[in-house]
């Protein structure tokens, strides 16, 4: 009776995971290269700078109070490979303003989906200055008329060559103060509105320089070159419900024909 002897050979490996093997150590070999390079390269980089003492320096590394000045890299030939120069407040003025534009720029597009809604975000801060001066003209309105009856009740003083009374010569001089008030008050307001409308169009330009350039239909927005300064950004805002508070004072009546008389000097009656 013969015995039969099962050996179990080991499977050779394929010619693939040969040429994977291979791969992978010539990989790690090219690896091992790349940093010792790097490393001896970095070892090797000789740093020349100045201190605040105008003596120049030699090292393998600056020291950080001198990291903002002008300085060299050198290498072990002695060749200067690389130079560096100090930043400057224009730069730190450039970086700045193109960081508060990035910011602007996605506010914008964050605020509106088309320039339409831009139109009508400015008419809605429009109308509160426009409501506002009505009621300035309408106080503008009734100091006018207080002014002309106490103008009109001193020129009957006047007439008669007398001397008008302190009390009516200061309500004079009051309402004439007042409606100078009212006038400043009124022209702020239009100048703000005039501010407000170019603040509006060149938002509105910008968006639409985004958009188009976003799309591809355009060139890349420009960023200015000094920070402006900080404004609100614009979003759209609601009207107030209510209006400002006006006097409950009779309807407009037409100024006279001499709004800008002279003041009148009072006199005590003897």
């Amino acid at each position: 009776m013969k015995t039969v002897v099962l050996t179990q050979q080991k499977a050779s490996p394929s010619v693939a995971q040969k040429s994977l093997f291979q791969s992978l150590g010539l990989l790690n070999i090219l690896i091992l290269l790349s940093m010792t390079l790097h490393a001896n390269a970095e070892s090797s980089k000789i740093v020349k700078w100045k201190d605040d003492k105008g003596v120049t320096h030699y090292g393998d590394k600056i020291p950080a109070q001198y990291s903002n000045t002008e300085n060299s890299i050198i290498n072990q030939q002695g060749i200067t490979v690389k130079r560096n120069k100090p930043m400057t407040f224009q730069d730190e003025s450039l970086i700045k303003s193109k960081i508060e534009q990035d910011k602007k720029d996605k506010a914008l597009l964050s605020a509106f989906t088309n320039e339409n809604e831009i139109d009508l975000a400015r008419d809605r801060n429009l109308q509160l200055d426009r409501v506002t001066i009505e009621g300035l003209q309408l106080q503008r309105n009734n100091s006018q008329k207080r002014l002309s009856d106490n103008q009109k009740s001193a020129s009957t003083f006047t007439a008669k060559k007398k001397p008008v009374p302190a009390d009516l010569a200061g309500d004079v001089k009051n309402n004439q103060d007042e409606i100078a008030k009212i006038d400043k008050q009124i022209d702020d307001r239009k100048t703000s509105m005039e501010a407000t409308r170019k603040r509006f169009d060149e938002d509105k330009k910008r968006y639409i320089a985004l958009k188009n350039y976003a799309n591809g239909s355009g060139s890349a927005p420009a960023t200015p070159s000094a920070i402006a300064p900080s404004t609100p950004t614009i979003t759209p805002a609601s009207i107030p419900t209510t209006a400002p508070a006006t006097t409950n004072a009779p309807p407009p009546v037409p100024p006279s024909a001499n709004p800008a008389a002279s003041p009148i000097k009072a006199t005590k009656p003897k």
